[in-house]
């Protein structure tokens, strides 16, 4: 079993004045944080949180989040992180899994919360009304241990509780530094949910690396852009959505800025090489919830090469492109295999998902996407999102990249229609300027795609929906298509 010193505490030890955390409430050194949260970690125990016990908490994206997320760790509890979009109804079945000991809420929070969430659920106020008792300054950090319980999207069904270890935090860190480098002044613009795994890392590669977090509650193009010059921003992780709104504004990026991590879902190569062409340093990635986020990234240098491409896997990961039970040759389609040590342990209180996604230590993705002869990783879509029309598998991603090319397109998804003739059309939905006339675009895409993987079917709509990881909810548009009026249909 590997362990190691609170890395928050030891960074208070080593690199104590150096500015930790920045929010629209205050500035912190890893001193001042690391008081706070050995305050708050005295008050959580005194409520009887104890080592391995569930805590579950739904908080904005605020100094509050950020201090109980370090507090829970030194107590060696486990981070429930609650979606604050979620309603009591979809709440349920997580509590009801997770079984917390405690739910922390907001000052203001008037949520209903479920009839299944047994624990004692508190405000942060209620808590600061208690005093600590003995400060927690410092506890041993087992790699092995359970860190969180994080939710899948739910995309494909019920949420499942996704087991990270602290382990897994760590190596996601190491990897991560060993990818992009580190330097003493790299601040990072946080501007992703803390609930999701995406900004829950890099809250700990904060206190590992010994970086700051300018942290923003959501993402204002234009603030951002701003706090970019004010705190000397070198780091900041954005989907296709934020570089789309980042362009739209008159000023290029600043020179401090060194890397754009993009995730959450796929981008057009056009959009990439338009970040960069404003110096945007956008970078593709790789990653999902069972794997500690980003696995795989592109090296900023050969982003004009191989923008299709996510890159290289993080050291140690493993990956494998494997096709009917056996690996895939360089360039052919397969599901993504991952091995390592920011892989999940399972799903919590699940075995039945448990055993179907992990095989000797590989957990199998479901995403599908090919390796070339240099190791580079291509991600074309989840196993479930491929429309099959007439046996022919279609790619929704290789489609939206080439719909997102025509002028006029500001966003888009494709998904798979019933047909009765077909089994699956290709529908779209489009996000499209006033003016935009549909019926030119199978003309525009002949030159690029296969006639079958043309979309016959177009719906205009105000906002491609989408989780808080940026990736498109098909099943949901194929819900919404029941009842929106189609654009324009093409035979």
């Amino acid at each position: 079993m590997v362990s190691s010193s609170d890395w928050l505490h030891h960074q208070a030890q080593v690199n104590g004045d150096h500015t930790a955390l920045v929010t629209p409430e205050g500035r912190w050194t890893f001193r001042e944080l690391d008081a706070d949260v050995a305050r708050l970690a005295g008050i959580l125990s005194r409520f009887g949180v104890k080592r391995h016990e569930r805590v579950a908490y739904r908080l904005p994206g605020n100094a509050d989040h950020v201090r109980l997320v370090h507090a829970i760790t030194r107590l060696g509890a486990v981070l429930v992180p609650l979606n604050t979009r979620l309603s009591p109804r979809e709440l349920g079945p997580i509590l009801e899994n997770a079984d917390p000991a405690l739910i922390l809420a907001d000052t203001d929070d008037r949520f209903a919360w479920p009839e299944r969430a047994h624990a004692r659920v508190l405000s942060m106020t209620s808590l600061r009304q208690f005093s600590t008792g003995d400060p927690i300054a410092d506890r041993l950090l087992n790699f092995d241990d359970l860190h969180a319980l994080v939710y899948t999207s739910g995309t494909t069904g019920i949420p499942k509780g996704v087991e990270l270890t602290l382990g897994a935090q760590w190596w996601s860190a190491v990897g991560f530094a060993l990818n992009a480098g580190l330097l003493p002044q790299d601040v990072w613009l946080h501007m992703m949910p803390l609930f999701h795994v995406g900004g829950l890392t890099i809250l700990f590669r904060s206190v590992i690396h010994g970086s700051a977090i300018v942290l923003e509650p959501r993402f204002d193009a234009a603030r951002a852009r701003r706090l970019m010059d004010e705190e000397a921003v070198t780091l900041m992780s954005v989907v296709p959505t934020m570089v789309h709104r980042l362009l739209e504004l008159p000023d290029p990026a600043p020179p401090t800025l060194r890397l754009a991590l993009l995730g959450g879902a796929p981008a057009a190569p056009v959009l990439i090489q338009a970040a960069h062409r404003r110096g945007y340093p956008v970078v593709p990635t790789y990653g999902m919830t069972e794997t500690c986020s980003q696995i795989v990234t592109l090296n900023r240098d050969e982003v004009a090469l191989r923008t299709s491409t996510s890159g290289h896997p993080n050291l140690p990961t493993r990956i494998r492109i494997v096709h009917d039970g056996r690996d895939a040759e360089p360039g052919c389609p397969g599901e993504i295999w991952v091995q390592g040590p920011t892989v999940a342990r399972g799903y919590w209180r699940n075995p039945e998902a448990t055993q179907a996604a992990f095989r000797d230590g590989w957990l199998r993705t479901g995403d599908v996407g090919s390796m070339d002869r240099d190791g580079y990783l291509t991600v074309t879509d989840r196993l479930k999102d491929l429309i099959i029309r007439g046996g022919e598998n279609i790619s929704p991603t290789e489609v939206e990249a080439e719909i997102l090319r025509v002028p006029g397109i500001q966003d888009c998804a494709v998904f798979g229609v019933e047909s009765a003739e077909w089994g699956q059309e290709v529908g779209s939905a489009l996000v499209a300027e006033d003016g935009f006339n549909p019926e030119n675009l199978p003309g525009l895409l002949s030159k690029r795609l296969a006639s079958y993987k043309i979309p016959s079917i177009y719906y205009r709509v105000g906002e491609i929906p989408r989780n808080a990881s940026g990736k498109i909810l098909r099943t949901e548009l194929q819900r919404q298509a029941r009842t929106l009026t189609k654009w324009v249909e093409l035979s």
